[in-house]
């Protein structure tokens, strides 16, 4: 027998609904209160561009493209291959939004931007319950919804939707692969797949990395754990199918990226050189301070966020006494922490420098979104670890 069932064919037990997804509903809910308590969104961000392009993908969609890649309306009608080039699914999900009766782009952008959060907060609740439990769950999803860079940063400040959305897919992705690893099952596999899909339609650049962070997972796993353990074949499986269910996407981007002037991506000296946005040691613990809500550009930090870092280095902390279930699991995600660090910091330069695709990241600081993620996952697993010290 197929080592991967589905549902029906595995024993059923009664549907027992997790009240704290209604407790991770209540954590997120300051978090998206900015875009469900006001009517539009905030001004002088990338939200206003994000906007047109949804508006545009409604005008073509309803007049039966369903997958345009020319924008025939932008440039002052000379037209723009936006969606050739840029990740369509938030466009798309914003579509299903704007579609509702008494609802435009507006209300489609805010909306993706509401299911970005909530997206974060459930997902690595999810993944951090299943491993260290439902309080250590509670934590991560908080440690990481109210993180500065996810929860105000990039939805905000930058108004970035398809990067705050992949913030939200990521863990997502992450836990459905987890589940399959513990249990290959039809339902699992197929989630797993279109999940993993998701993160790369979300953000092109993002997709290079929470896909290499999904991957090394994955190698992880079956290093600490063995192949068979890990469901291996499953997990590389979902993995790779949904780099290809994505290819109607990333592959014309490849195949055609002499179509375009890639190289007005990379900057020198200016505000799209990576150079000119590394990080210090002091910035990435830098408390963030109060905003001027009068100002029409807030001055705020890139900074990993006071809380984050204190319960994140708890649960490092408890990793180095050993203290911590599943430590090799929990490893991982301590030494991705080093790596996305090590990566905003200008010592990293050489690195930049001989990785070819690393400077279209423009943005050092890009990676704080992923790196509070890890940083979510350790405070989990150092709260529970406190936990069950302390029953013990």
């Amino acid at each position: 027998m197929s080592a991967l069932k589905s549902e029906s064919q595995r024993p059923q037990s009664p549907i027992r609904f997790d009240l704290g997804y209604l407790v991770v509903l209540a954590i997120c809910l300051l978090a998206i209160w900015p875009f469900i308590g006001r009517a539009s969104l905030p001004q002088e961000t990338d939200a206003e561009l994000h906007i047109f392009r949804l508006a545009e993908l409604s005008y073509l969609v309803r007049g039966g493209v369903f997958y345009p890649r020319w924008a025939p309306n932008f440039y002052h009608g000379y037209g723009y291959p936006i969606f050739n080039y840029y990740a369509p699914l938030t466009y798309y999900v914003g579509l299903l939004f704007e579609w509702l009766p008494g609802l435009d782009a507006v209300a489609g952008v805010k909306a993706v931007f509401v299911l970005g959060l909530l997206g974060a907060g459930f997902g690595m609740y999810g993944f951090v319950r299943d491993n260290w439990g439902r309080p250590a769950g509670y934590v991560a999803a908080a440690v990481y919804i109210y993180a500065p860079y996810v929860q105000y940063v990039d939805p905000i400040a930058r108004g970035a939707l398809a990067e705050a959305f992949s913030l939200g897919v990521f863990p997502l992705a992450l836990w459905a692969l987890d589940r399959l690893r513990r249990q290959a099952t039809a339902v699992r596999w197929v989630t797993a797949v279109l999940l993993t899909a998701a993160v790369i339609l979300s953000h092109n650049l993002m997709a290079l990395l929470f896909f290499g962070l999904l991957l090394a997972w994955a190698v992880w796993q079956v290093i600490t754990v063995g192949w068979r353990a890990a469901n291996g074949r499953f997990l590389f499986g979902a993995l790779f199918l949904g780099l290809g269910l994505s290819a109607f996407f990333w592959l014309p981007v490849i195949l055609e990226r002499n179509a375009v002037n890639l190289t007005t991506l990379i900057g020198a000296g200016d505000n799209y050189d990576y150079r000119t946005h590394f990080l210090s040691l002091t910035e990435f613990f830098t408390p963030t301070r109060r905003l001027d809500w009068g100002a029409t550009e807030p001055v705020f930090h890139f900074n990993l966020g006071l809380a984050q870092w204190l319960l994140g280095g708890f649960g490092l902390l408890m990793l180095a006494l050993r203290r911590v279930r599943y430590a090799a699991h929990a490893a991982f995600f301590a030494l991705a922490l080093a790596v996305l660090l090590f990566l905003m910091l200008p010592v990293s330069n050489f690195v930049w420098q001989a990785v070819p695709f690393l400077p279209y990241f423009q943005f050092p600081w890009r990676l704080l979104g992923a790196a509070v993620a890890m940083l979510a996952v350790l405070a989990g697993a150092g709260v529970a670890a406190l936990l069950e010290w302390r029953a013990w």
